[in-house]
């Protein structure tokens, strides 16, 4: 009778074992499969997309890594997973000595806020200018730092509100 005793709790300590794997691999995929909607930037893209404001995230090289639905709508001009140089932020073409230093300041990790600024939208390349009423719409705007885990400074952020 011990025995049989010991048989049955090695087969429940066996299927114990097997679901808890099964739980630990579905785990292992989902952690995956959301490690691959990062990469992708699936989830922070379509948030991105729909932020009610223009919006232009940019590498320490100046080149736009990624804009959304209402700067494009601004500018008409998409940069979405651009090729490597498509649009870059043109220093000497802002308007405000401030803002061009703010784009270099962001990856000291500092955050800027500006208003009245004129035709802000300039400062790219490829994007015309816009007339001076369009262009008031968005006289403001914050510049931030996105951090990666290690601290260091990957992106800027531009928000232009109005």
């Amino acid at each position: 009778m011990g025995g049989k005793t010991k048989e049955q709790l090695l087969k429940e300590l066996s299927e114990v074992q097997k679901m808890l794997e099964e739980r630990t691999e579905t785990q292992g995929q989902m952690i995956k499969r959301f490690q691959k909607l990062i990469e992708n930037e699936g989830l922070f893209s379509q948030i991105i997309d729909f932020f009610p404001y223009p919006l232009a995230i940019f590498t320490p090289q100046f080149t736009l890594a990624m804009t959304n639905k209402a700067f494009a709508a601004k500018t008409k001009t998409r940069v979405m997973y651009p090729e490597k140089g498509a649009v870059r932020i043109l220093q000497h073409k802002a308007n405000d000595i401030q803002l061009a230093a703010a784009v270099r300041g962001v990856f000291a990790g500092k955050t800027f806020f500006f208003e009245d600024l004129e035709n802000p939208f300039s400062m790219f390349s490829g994007i015309t200018q816009q007339s001076a009423a369009e262009s008031d719409r968005f006289n403001r705007i914050v510049v931030f730092p996105v951090p990666a885990d290690d601290s260091k400074i990957t992106h800027g952020v531009i928000v232009f509100m109005p």
